[in-house]
């Protein structure tokens, strides 16, 4: 048995990967078990032969709840796993057919099949994995997984919270609800290739000796992997991910954007909307609700938040947090700070300090 500490090698060639993995050849699967070519090498969590060693490692790193290999003859598992700050990837293969159970858990998975054939058992039903046919586990789904054997993956975490954040800025305000997965869906194509194709070159690119990667290059990869895992697969607030549903949207909910986003330097009451929609209170919360999933106080917030934020990467030296936050319509400084610390994972002095250092 390998084992070592989790990490990651951050490198990257770009040249390099076009030319092999784009131009000159299709891809095509990754190589047996007993190769060093295997993805996410550099990764290692363990090779062996030994199912109670491959046990312990689930177990223990991947949070396994329960393992089972009926027929122990010629098994030979190899797990290799990589961490970055939201994201988790991972490779495994197993030589014989391996059971393996996993408790409910904080964040949705993805099998992409490399080889062979597996069976994924949730609540709600049974789904065949093969090459053609990944598998999405959504966050909160305890599961059953059967690895036939010869089964090779590359596996995706994301965390339920990075998902959720990621929606704010694709539907323009926090959605109201919960973010749903439906496992037993078809995946969405194209987007689904998309995603595929952006797992493999992120497998490929960690995992390579080169140049070092960029932080800021590997956080907007990883911010790419998790917008491409919204579209591919659906969810509660895949209709709203449409392009034509902002247009399809009823006539009253176009104005009452239209006239927040032209009174975002103030505050705006419900009443106010209400009049200038020519509809109900309850009306006017009903079209945002179907049509937007949140409601219109919560876009309001949004709009102005941004506007605040664009203001303090604009700032000069004599700008403070307390003129941004009036001007767009905030009375509360504590309010203000702890909104856009929800929205934008950082505080409004931490953007004007940055800006202002930028100067």
């Amino acid at each position: 048995m390998t084992t070592i500490e989790l990490g990651y090698k951050n490198s990257v060639d770009l040249d390099w990967f076009q030319r092999e993995f784009f131009i000159h050849k299709p891809f095509t699967g990754f190589v047996m078990l007993d190769s060093p070519e295997r993805p996410l090498n550099r990764s290692p969590v363990i090779r062996t032969g030994d199912p109670e060693e491959m046990r312990h490692a689930l177990f223990t790193v991947y949070g396994a709840t329960g393992f089972a290999v009926p027929n122990q003859d010629g098994f030979e598992g190899v797990a290799n796993y990589l961490v970055l700050e939201n994201v988790g990837l991972g490779f495994c293969g197993y030589g014989a057919k391996t059971i393996v159970d996993f408790a409910e858990s904080d964040f949705a998975r993805l099998q992409i099949p490399l080889k062979r054939n597996a069976t994924t058992i949730l609540s709600g039903g049974t789904i065949a994995v093969n090459e053609e046919h990944p598998c999405i586990v959504p966050p909160g789904e305890p599961m059953r997984l059967v690895f036939e054997p010869g089964y090779e993956q590359l596996i995706v975490r994301i965390k339920a919270a990075a998902l959720e954040k990621a929606l704010v800025p694709l539907l323009g305000a926090k959605p109201r609800g919960a973010l749903i997965f439906n496992p037993h869906a078809p995946a969405i194509q194209p987007s689904a290739q998309v995603l595929r194709d952006l797992t493999m070159f992120l497998a490929i690119q960690l995992n390579s000796a080169a140049a070092q990667l960029p932080s800021p290059m590997l956080f907007e990869l990883e911010q790419a992997l998790i917008i491409a895992f919204l579209s591919a697969h659906r969810h509660s607030f895949t209709e709203l991910l449409d392009g034509t549903e902002k247009e399809a949207a009823p006539r009253v909910v176009r104005l009452a954007e239209e006239y927040i986003e032209a009174s975002w330097n103030r505050a705006i009451t419900i009443e106010e909307l209400a009049s200038q929609t020519n509809t109900s209170i309850r009306g006017l919360f009903r079209a945002f609700k179907k049509s937007r999933g949140y409601s219109p106080m919560t876009f309001a917030k949004t709009v102005r938040l941004q506007r605040a934020k664009q203001m303090l990467l604009e700032a000069n030296q004599r700008t403070s947090v307390s003129q941004v936050a009036f001007k767009c319509g905030f009375g509360n400084l504590g309010h203000f700070a702890n909104d856009f610390h929800k929205m934008f994972d950082e505080l409004p002095s931490e953007v004007l300090a940055r800006t202002r250092r930028g100067a």
